[in-house]
């Protein structure tokens, strides 16, 4: 550790100009030369502020960290130093917070879609069960129509509408008729009627 110019003994104010002179750092933050040291009643009282000593360890490469710091030679670049390491874990910490309170307005955002979700499902449920039941009633009105409805309709229409399409129709392809012509509730008797009644022309054809 270089030598610097403001350190002196606090008891004899001995500067430390001469590397041959030893200089301690004591518990209680003073310092002594070593001549004085031999003032501490063997190392148990500082007779600066007269404060009992824990401990006293010589300026040099055998002090601790915490020690060396408060001789460094250079405190304004430890004050830079210091001040860069501040404002670095300043902007760590306010992106972190600014990132969890995203995250929290996403969760938020979130809830409510899950919310708006859950009454469209409820409401389409209710629309559903609405529909269901409107076809249920109407079945059950069909069935009561079907039930209290009339007899069978009268074959009378479909004979003449038969008797009709046989008139236009030769004799000699009577044969080939398939029985999807006529519907068989068709009276014969009318139907014979009809054959008879089919011109004499279309006979020769």
């Amino acid at each position: 550790m270089s030598a610097q110019q403001w350190i002196h003994c606090n008891l004899c104010n001995a500067q430390m100009a001469n590397k041959d002179t030893k200089f301690y750092h004591l518990s209680c933050l003073d310092v002594l030369c070593r001549t004085c040291m031999g003032k501490t009643n063997r190392g148990t009282t500082c007779p600066v502020c007269n404060n009992s000593l824990r401990h006293f360890t010589e300026l040099g490469s055998a002090m601790g960290r915490k020690e060396k710091m408060l001789y460094h030679s250079f405190p304004v670049g430890l004050y830079q130093m210091s001040y860069q390491t501040l404002l670095f874990q300043h902007k760590q910490r306010k992106r972190l917070v600014e990132s969890i309170l995203k995250t929290r307005e996403s969760l938020k955002r979130l809830d409510e879609l899950e919310s708006e979700i859950k009454n469209q499902v409820a409401q389409t449920q209710r629309k559903y069960e609405n529909l269901r039941n409107h076809r249920r009633s109407l079945q059950e009105n069909m069935r009561h129509t079907v039930s209290s409805g009339g007899g069978e309709s009268s074959n009378a229409p479909v004979s003449s509408v038969c008797s009709q399409t046989l008139g236009t129709i030769p004799q000699r392809r009577m044969s080939t008729l398939t029985p999807s012509v006529c519907p068989p509730n068709v009276n014969s008797a009318h139907l014979s009627e009809d054959i008879r009644s089919i011109p004499s022309i279309w006979q020769t054809v």
